[in-house]
């Protein structure tokens, strides 16, 4: 237990910041709506989108570094691949890239697989 308890903060804290800034960093005011750089980078077409994946792969893996379940761990990839296919998609892909937030949704999930072992 007191591998995951010293592990835990620093990926997750880590996690947690690169996910604000892909997901959540910007605030429309008057309709108080949050998306992040995520959006904004696959405006590019496909080369935007792939840039995004590796990002959220990239926060995966410092979630997975601590053991998490193989079954988890597939359900968060499946997140982030269906972000990049939805964001391929033209007109529709830009749009929907600012409602699906593979990565808040991964943060999420691991969070509560962590805080099940505490």
């Amino acid at each position: 237990m007191y591998k995951i308890e010293a592990a835990i903060p620093t990926e997750l804290e880590w996690a947690e910041k690169l996910t604000r800034l892909m997901d959540d960093q910007f605030k429309i005011p008057i309709i108080n709506f949050r998306f992040g750089l995520d959006p904004v980078i696959g405006l590019i077409p496909w080369a935007g989108d792939v840039v995004s994946f590796v990002i959220s792969s990239l926060i995966l893996s410092a979630l997975v570094r601590n053991g998490m379940p193989l079954g988890l761990i597939a359900r968060m990839a499946a997140n982030i691949v269906l972000d990049l296919i939805i964001g391929g998609i033209p007109v529709v892909g830009g749009i929907a890239d600012f409602f699906f937030k593979a990565n808040r949704m991964n943060l999420r999930l691991a969070k509560a697989y962590f805080q099940s072992q505490v």
